[in-house]
């Protein structure tokens, strides 16, 4: 296989290094570079005919490859002091130089898209209008999102999002590149056809569908089914709101089949599989009381006189004083709530449980003090 960069290689530099861009612009030197990279991609596009078919990859991806190289090489010059005087036009005659490599790559996606390394890191100078493009339209989404009465929630995740893609640390591949190009259209469509108030749910669809396999979004997303779990106020509504998440991601249709990072999950796959552990661990929970209760170890009906708050921590000085020993509290509650009931209420709620779990009303604790004071004078008596 003929490399066809090393003369354009040479042409360039020796340009450079002449002094020529002491003079920008110089026709001559600015047609000569044009017509050999013009001579470059014709000489590529014809040699692809002749080469067998399992070398053709390693061929094209040789060139790519070549060129970003070469692009990187003037962007260091163009940073660097390789010339002691005229630094403003030598910075102008690289640019234009790069931007025509530049040119020369997106024509050898155009050409050979199957054989093109879409895996590959876009150049500096791709990459620099990029985040350009990225702050632009973060710009414009954040506003737009104002428009719409968003929640925090939604405006916490957005602003997290864009945090990570304008990060100096990233660095975009070829197939993000185009991803993002598609995602912010997308994007800005969908937020036009919204209704205010904009909140996370929405959201959690919108981008599922956009196919945004981002770590930040997942673990927004994360956050969001957990806390609203939290907020149940028993095991059977934390079923029936895990199931119902369950319904909304399985039935997502996807916008964009290409996801932002092709070596992730797609993002409703790994959001699913978030959600069955859920259920599995309420699954698991339940199984333990119904084992219990089966088992004659605990009556699922056992009534107690304390009040709710009473009751909470009667549990809590027990967990303190280790004769329960757990490492979930949130399972503890649950468990309490599913299988006590008190003379104030038939039914316990977990949120009304947890809250008085880290409470300490003095005249409820006083009662719990008299009961325990009252079962230490009885095993004093009979043992």
């Amino acid at each position: 296989m003929r490399y066809e960069l090393i003369s354009f290689r040479e042409i360039i530099l020796d340009a450079l290094s002449a002094g020529t861009v002491l003079q920008w612009p110089n026709k001559q030197v600015r047609d000569d570079i044009r017509e050999e990279s013009e001579r470059v991609l014709g000489a590529i596009q014809h040699n692809i005919i002749q080469i067998a078919p399992d070398k053709l990859k390693a061929y094209t991806r040789q060139h790519q490859r070549g060129l970003m190289q070469l692009m990187d090489e003037l962007e260091a010059m163009a940073n660097g002091d390789h010339f002691n005087t005229g630094k403003k036009n030598k910075n102008e005659e690289i640019c234009s130089i790069v931007n025509l490599l530049n040119g020369m790559v997106f024509d050898l996606q155009q050409y050979l898209p199957e054989y093109f390394d879409y895996d590959c890191s876009v150049p500096l100078t791709t990459r620099k209008q990029l985040l350009a493009e990225i702050t632009e339209n973060s710009c414009q989404t954040l506003k737009k999102l104002e428009e719409l009465l968003a929640d925090d929630e939604t405006i916490s995740v957005f602003k997290h999002i864009f945090e990570h893609l304008n990060s100096g640390l990233c660095h975009f591949t070829f197939e993000q590149a185009a991803y993002l190009h598609d995602f912010f259209a997308s994007l800005k469509m969908a937020l036009n056809k919204f209704a205010s108030p904009l909140q996370m749910p929405g959201i959690i669809i919108l981008l599922t569908s956009l196919n945004f396999n981002h770590p930040s979004f997942y673990h927004s997303c994360c956050s969001h089914f957990n806390h609203e779990l939290q907020r149940c106020e028993n095991i059977n509504e934390q079923y029936r709101l895990i199931h119902f998440f369950k319904k909304l991601i399985g039935q997502v249709f996807k916008t964009i089949s290409m996801p932002y990072h092709r070596n992730l999950p797609n993002i409703d796959e790994s959001l699913l599989r978030y959600i069955e552990s859920e259920i599995s661990y309420l699954k698991s929970i339940d199984t333990i009381a119904e084992d219990l209760s089966s088992g004659g170890i605990l009556d699922s009906n056992f009534k107690v006189t304390f009040t709710v708050r009473q009751l909470a921590m009667f549990i809590h000085l027990q967990v303190e004083a280790g004769i329960i020993t757990t490492q979930s509290p949130k399972a503890l509650h649950q468990y309490v709530t599913n299988h006590y009931s008190t003379i104030e209420k038939d039914t316990i709620s977990e949120k009304s449980f947890k809250n008085a779990y880290y409470g300490n009303a003095s005249a409820d604790i006083e009662k719990v003090i008299n009961k325990i004071a009252s079962m230490l004078a009885i095993a004093q008596e009979k043992y």
